[in-house]
């Protein structure tokens, strides 16, 4: 090719098109064409997990097609695809674009489906900005699809193991520092003098509840684990929340209904219901309903609040008292 551009006493528009041409023809004339029966991977994708996770959406939750494409480990149009093509999946109108809004290619599948999807969307508890966007404190990411179908008693095990350790053997690295010493040093590290002040008052009025603090294993990054129960047995335990550093952007605090979910006395959905209820009282924290059986997080900053503090602290002794009283209920 450099051969032939070398011999050309000329080479302007008119010769560059020329050779557009020429080499197009010698492409189409070298590809044989799709094999019949060969067709791309995605088209050979199973999909069943697709499926099965769009039908355990929670009441008053969307997800994208790009978060759905990264929980299969595939691309969003194949995804997009695969829902405008295959009548009968379950919520499919419930994946939306990366906005919050409804794909223009998108359409009922089925004859028996019909009509805005937007008032559907509504009616199944999803909200909308003025902008026409679906509210994004209610779109789930791929972990949260991930946790809808996946259990979490290795993790729990894991969490309140390593938690008691801390709180009854202060473990210490290479460098004598403790898991405790460890998470105050990252949490400093990732938020304001005035956020890391408003979490040590959390834990240490979460110690005066009768609670303790158990710090996770990571060796990255640690935690702080709000516990009740034994220390250093696992399944005896129960946490409301665990404290995150924030890598860099600010640390936040994870709520564990899903964990929860099977502790009593808060398999009693009505129980966690107010418990999200009272986590939403406080400014700065809005997490939609249909999160109820995830985890979802807010940021610790908004406890720099003297208002928003208290009120943790008072759902924190809320929460206690239930699980004191569960064998009553």
């Amino acid at each position: 090719m450099n051969r032939r551009i070398a011999a050309t006493g000329r080479w302007g528009a008119k010769e560059i098109l020329a050779r557009a041409d020429e080499l197009a023809e010698r492409a189409i004339a070298l590809w044989p064409a799709p094999l019949q029966g060969v067709g791309r991977a995605e088209r050979s994708r199973d999909w069943n997990l697709a499926h099965q996770v769009l039908a355990a959406l929670p009441h008053g939750t969307w997800t994208s097609y790009g978060d759905l494409a990264a929980f299969l480990g595939s691309g969003a149009q194949a995804v997009g695809n695969h829902l405008a093509n295959t009548p009968g999946v379950v919520n499919a109108y419930r994946v939306l674009n990366a906005d919050g809004k409804v794909s223009d290619k998108f359409r009922w599948t089925s004859q028996d489906e019909s009509g805005e999807v937007q008032s559907r969307l509504i009616a199944d508890g999803i909200h909308f900005t003025a902008s026409g966007a679906a509210d994004p404190a209610q779109r789930l990411t791929s972990d949260d699809l991930a946790l809808l179908l996946s259990g979490t008693e290795g993790r729990e095990e894991e969490e309140e193991t390593g938690g008691g350790e801390a709180v009854r053997h202060p473990t210490e690295n290479r460098g004598g520092e403790t898991r405790a010493e460890r998470f105050a040093r990252q949490l400093a590290a990732n938020d304001t003098p005035e956020t890391v002040t408003a979490v040590r008052s959390v834990l240490a009025r979460w110690e005066e509840l009768g609670g303790w603090v158990g710090h996770g294993s990571g060796r990255v990054t640690t935690s702080a684990f709000l516990m009740l129960g034994e220390q250093g047995n696992p399944g005896y335990g129960v946490w409301p929340m665990t404290l995150y550093p924030g890598g860099g952007r600010g640390g936040t605090a994870e709520v564990v209904f899903q964990h929860l979910a099977s502790r009593e006395p808060f398999t009693d959905r009505a129980l966690r219901a107010e418990f999200l209820k009272r986590l939403n009282e406080l400014e700065g924290v809005d997490i939609p309903e249909g999160k109820l059986e995830l985890r979802p997080s807010f940021r610790l900053a908004v406890l720099e609040d003297d208002h928003n503090r208290e009120l943790l602290c008072e759902t924190l002794a809320w929460f206690r008292q239930c699980w004191e009283n569960r064998e009553a209920v």
